[in-house]
């Protein structure tokens, strides 16, 4: 479901969320995926913030150089529209 297989993982690096899943101990792993799918937990994890935000840092990871420089360009033209809109309402 995730990508990730099962395997041990150190109580210190795990972040937690506010989603649960009601599972046995010792869960196999069908009865996992069939827990998070009932409860729709993954479609809930993408809209949060955290996951857009590591969304968008796979993204930008995996942009080209083209697709860097179109975003260059895009970033340059909303500063100075928003630095004409500044100095028009200064005055």
């Amino acid at each position: 479901v995730t990508g990730v297989p099962r395997h041990m993982m150190p109580v210190r690096r795990l972040s937690l969320t506010d989603f649960r899943v009601k599972i046995g101990r010792g869960a196999r792993e069908k009865t996992l995926k069939k827990a998070l799918e009932t409860d729709d937990t993954l479609k809930k994890w993408s809209e949060t913030a955290w996951a857009k935000k590591l969304a968008a840092k796979k993204t930008r990871a995996n942009m080209t150089d083209f697709e860097r420089f179109k975003v260059m360009v895009a970033r340059k033209k909303r500063a100075k529209e928003v630095k004409a809109v500044l100095k028009k309402t200064k005055k």
